[in-house]
C-alpha cells in the first residue's frame, strides 16, 4: 500500500498528515508557520523536517502540498501570498528539491474542494462553491462540474469589498477576510472586549451563551459573509456553497444567519443550500492526499 504526505500550509500553520490508499489518516503533526519566510527557504526546511517523521513510520511515496494566494499552478509558483509574504516563489520546485519526492502542488482552498467535490458536501453538483473560512477566506469556484481557477487568480473572495472597517493584508481597508476570518473576529472582539487572545471557537460559544459583545462581533462577521456570499450568488448561481475551515466547526450558529440574510435579500437568484463541509477542517488534507495519489497514478 502506498502512502502519501498531506502539507497544508496556512497563514500561523503548517498541517500535515500521513495517510494511505484508502484515504485513512494515519498520523498527524503540525508545525508553526515561519514568520516573513520571503525566500520560503525556513517552510520548505519546516515541511521537510515533517517528512522526515513520517519517512521513520513509513515510506512516503509522494508529497501534496496546498498553499494560499495567487497561484501559477501548472508552474508550481506562488505568483502572491498576503499571510506567507510570498511573490513568485517556484515552492513547488524547492519542496521536491529538498526532499527527492515527487510533490503535487495546489491552491489550498481548490485542493480542499477537491476532496468536497470527490466525496463531500459538494459531491454530486454540477455548480458549487467552496468557502473555508480560516486566517485567510478565498473560494473554490465549480462551474459545470469543474474547479475553475483562471491560470490560478479566480476566487479571492477574501479581498472584495463588503464596507468593512478594519485594513487588510492585501493593504486596503473594508475586505472580507479583514471581517469574517478568523483571526479577524478574535481581533474584533478583543477590540470591544479588552480580551486578548480569545479564539473563534470560543466566541461562538459566547454567541451560544447570549454573550452581547460576542454577539455583536459575530452579527458583524456573518453579516459580512452573508453580503459576499450574495454578489458570488448573483453571478454564478450556485446549487450548493460549501463552508470549511476552522469557523465551519460553529455550524448552524455561523449558517444560520448567512441564511436568514439571504433568505431576505434575494429576489429572482436561485437560492442554493448552504452546507458544513463533510471534511469539516480537514478537507484541505484529504484533498492533498488525493493530488498526491493522482500524481502517482500518473506516474505509472
Amino acid at each position: 500500500m502506498n502512502h502519501v504526505v498531506a502539507v497544508d500550509v496556512g497563514g500561523t500553520e503548517i498541517k500535515s498528515a500521513l495517510v494511505d490508499s484508502d484515504f485513512n489518516v494515519i498520523a498527524t503533526i503540525n508545525a508553526p508557520t515561519p514568520k516573513a519566510d520571503v525566500t520560503g527557504a525556513h517552510t520548505v526546511k519546516a515541511i521537510a523536517e515533517l517528512i522526515s517523521q513520517y519517512s521513520k513510520q513509513q515510506t512516503v511515496n509522494a508529497v501534496g502540498l496546498a498553499v494560499p494566494g495567487a497561484l501559477d499552478e501548472p508552474a508550481g509558483t506562488s505568483r502572491w501570498s498576503g499571510n506567507l509574504q510570498w511573490n513568485n516563489l517556484p515552492i513547488q520546485k524547492l519542496l521536491a528539491d529538498a526532499i527527492n519526492i515527487p510533490v503535487a502542488f495546489g491552491h489550498d482552498v481548490r485542493t480542499a474542494a477537491v476532496a468536497e467535490m470527490r466525496n463531500g458536501a459538494a459531491k454530486g453538483a454540477n455548480n458549487a462553491i467552496f468557502i473555508p473560512v480560516g486566517t485567510g477566506i478565498a473560494a473554490a469556484l465549480i462551474i459545470d462540474g469543474q474547479i475553475r481557477s483562471a491560470e490560478g487568480f479566480a476566487g479571492e473572495i477574501g479581498h472584495v469589498n463588503v464596507n468593512g472597517k478594519y485594513p487588510c493584508v492585501c493593504g486596503k481597508t473594508g475586505c472580507l477576510e479583514a471581517a469574517s476570518s478568523t483571526l479577524a473576529i478574535s481581533k474584533a472582539y478583543e477590540g470591544l472586549s479588552g480580551k486578548a487572545g480569545v479564539t473563534t471557537e470560543e466566541i461562538y460559544k459566547l454567541v451560544i451563551a447570549g454573550d452581547p459583545v460576542a454577539q455583536q462581533v459575530w452579527d458583524d462577521a456573518t453579516s459580512a459573509m452573508a453580503r459576499a456570499c450574495e454578489m458570488l450568488i448573483t453571478i454564478l448561481a450556485p446549487e450548493v456553497i460549501v463552508f470549511g475551515g476552522g469557523l465551519s466547526n460553529a455550524g448552524e450558529t455561523f449558517l444560520k444567519p448567512i441564511r436568514d440574510y439571504l433568505d431576505s435579500s434575494l429576489t429572482f437568484q436561485r437560492k442554493p443550500k448552504l452546507e458544513i463541509a463533510h471534511y469539516k477542517s480537514k478537507a484541505g488534507t484529504i484533498g492533498c492526499a488525493m493530488l498526491a495519489f493522482d500524481l502517482l497514478k500518473v506516474g505509472k
